[in-house]
């Protein structure tokens, strides 16, 4: 496994950017079905979700770049696990929310 920690770093990083870009066209959605009794609250939520979107994104670089550099294989799977887990929910929520309308 140690041999292909580059790889997985790699792959991660490319994960992480396509879990960025799902939630960043996600949240309009999210919002537009969930605020729909208060017509002024949509753009601030929506820049609320994408600012929270970006901490995401800068904890998993983090500890992405932790594990690679720290040369630890197991902490890089877990995070790699946990991006993966994250743009499948994203994924089963958009398809919920095309099943709805």
């Amino acid at each position: 496994m140690g041999k292909y920690i580059l790889q997985i770093f790699l792959a991660n990083a490319t994960l992480v950017i396509v879990d960025a870009t799902l939630g960043y066209f996600m949240a309009p959605l999210l919002v537009r079905k969930i605020s729909v009794e208060q017509p002024g609250s949509d753009v601030w939520t929506t820049n609320s979700i994408r600012k929270l979107l970006s901490a995401v994104v800068a904890l998993y670089m983090f500890f992405d770049c932790l594990a690679y550099f720290g040369d630890n294989s197991m902490l890089l799977l877990i995070v790699t696990i946990v991006v993966i887990l994250d743009i499948m929910l994203q994924v089963f929520v958009r398809w919920k929310l095309g099943r709805l309308t």
